[in-house]
């Protein structure tokens, strides 16, 4: 047998083998009419000739699919940019508190610092800090920030103190009450900070009208780097305040 003659019949191995396959395809396609609209991926990288005519449904849904990828793909880039701009204003917020802070020259201005940064970048209709103390002329002379040690109310924070995380969502009418007094029936959402540096020092609050303002899926690393900043700057503070109250 020559070898132009074994060439043919390979090639017409080959030729049959593929035809095979096609028609394999083809039945499957027959028998499966649906397999193309539950695997939709296929049409993203199918070669479909588009000839004039009336049947173009099948080059239709392809670039329907193409569009509606690329769409989401548009959606999820939109999504990481605001998570990116979201994640830089938070940034320079901690930064703004961390230089204001070391610029804080006593106990007022570091309430007044958080406090005012605290609501404006987290939109918080109410902002409040409560400190523990053990020294009862502080809680009379200043009732509305500092609270007795042995007060029952902190008690409704006890798991949150002990594991010192940043908690948002619902706060119970307990909690309300000792953080936000008169407003606690207005709270609708809330994010709470314990302040601990070494013991616990006290609480911010943030409240909302809006119930879904603070929500309990969000995120809090923020709101633990800010209770850091505020309670490292606290502790030399409050040191400082009760030498002078034990020393006049």
């Amino acid at each position: 047998m020559t070898k132009s003659v074994k060439r043919k019949h390979k090639t017409e191995a080959v030729s049959e083998t593929v035809s095979t396959d096609e028609q394999a395809l083809v039945k499957q396609l027959k028998e499966n009419p649906a397999i193309l609209r539950d695997h939709p991926e296929l049409l993203a990288i199918l070669e479909i000739p588009h000839d004039s005519g009336p049947a173009v449904s099948l080059v239709e849904r392809q670039v329907k699919v193409l569009r509606e990828k690329n769409a989401r793909l548009d959606e999820h880039l939109s999504e990481l940019m605001a998570v990116a701009r979201d994640n830089e204003r938070l940034a320079q917020s901690r930064q703004r508190i961390a230089i204001n802070l070391l610029g804080a020259h006593d106990l007022d201005d570091v309430v007044c610092i958080v406090l005012d940064e605290l609501s404006n970048e987290l939109k918080a209709d109410y902002a409040v800090i409560r400190l523990f103390t053990e020294n009862r002329s502080l809680v009379k002379q200043y009732p509305g920030l500092f609270v007795a040690r042995d007060d029952t109310g902190i008690h409704a924070f006890k798991t949150m103190l002990e594991h010192k995380n940043p908690v948002c969502g619902r706060s119970i009418d307990e909690q309300k009450a000792f953080l936000f007094t008169d407003n606690a029936a207005k709270i609708a959402s809330a994010a709470i900070i314990p302040l601990t540096a070494g013991a616990d020092l006290g609480l911010i609050g943030l409240g909302s009208n809006n119930n879904r303002r603070f929500q309990a899926t969000m995120g809090t690393h923020f709101l633990a780097q800010i209770g850091d900043l505020v309670s490292a700057a606290l502790a030399v503070h409050l040191e400082a305040n009760d030498c002078a109250s034990q020393h006049p």
